[in-house]
């Protein structure tokens, strides 16, 4: 007597359960990859943050002497050239870069960059707190249409290029501290850092580019 064998296929897809072992293994690669770059933005928002809340305590004299930092004398601003205004917007991002660039060759280095980053933020906050307060509704509309676009653009360089900078700093420590650094592998690293330099100094410029074309298209259409 013969017999039927009936085999039934299921045509649905196997659910696959995510591998938490590799998934532990990705989080770190992100960590790695992002961490201080993460830690960089935050100590920024905190340096905005304590900014924006002390900015009111300062005299408008205190602004006017530190405009080099501070985008606070618009009325200083909009009676220089089209060339000045670029330089004072270079100048005023050029002084952090410099500052982490020189930072990255010492072994304060991984101390001083972090600070760097939460003194921008401060500077930022400092800035907008005075820009709100003297000028109101005129003061808002001017600091997003002008001052804003070309810091966010600085920020995203700015945090960057602090994090190759911290990492050389850290690479120096190891090798003029403990020795576990060849000397080799970090003038490697010395050489690639030169070049990040080169590339966020061109992004600066960019910047500048950015608060240059704003200041003369939306500039004048405020009233302080």
């Amino acid at each position: 007597m013969k017999g039927f064998v009936f085999t039934f296929r299921n045509n649905q897809k196997a659910l696959h359960l995510p591998d938490i072992r590799k998934s532990g293994t990705d989080l770190k690669q992100l960590l790695s990859r992002f961490g201080i770059q993460t830690v960089f933005s935050v100590l920024f928002l905190l340096g905005l943050t304590v900014g924006a809340a002390s900015g009111r305590s300062f005299s408008s004299e205190t602004f006017e002497k530190l405009d080099m930092l501070f985008v606070t004398n618009i009325d200083a601003r909009m009676q220089m050239s089209v060339f000045d205004i670029f330089v004072s917007c270079f100048v005023s991002y050029f002084i952090f870069i410099f500052c982490i660039f020189l930072s990255s060759f010492s072994a304060w280095g991984i101390a001083t960059i972090p600070l760097l980053s939460a003194l921008k933020g401060f500077t930022v906050g400092l800035s907008t707190a005075f820009i709100f307060s003297r000028y109101q509704l005129s003061g808002i509309g001017f600091y997003i249409l002008v001052v804003l676009p070309g810091a966010v653009l600085f920020l995203f360089t700015l945090i960057r290029y602090a994090t190759y900078g911290f990492r050389l700093s850290g690479r120096y420590l190891r090798m003029t501290m403990f020795g576990t650094e060849r000397v080799p592998d970090f003038r490697k690293h010395m050489k690639s850092f030169v070049k990040k330099t080169i590339f966020s100094l061109l992004s600066v410029c960019g910047c500048a580019v950015t608060d240059m074309i704003l200041w003369i298209l939306f500039a004048n259409k405020f009233q302080f």
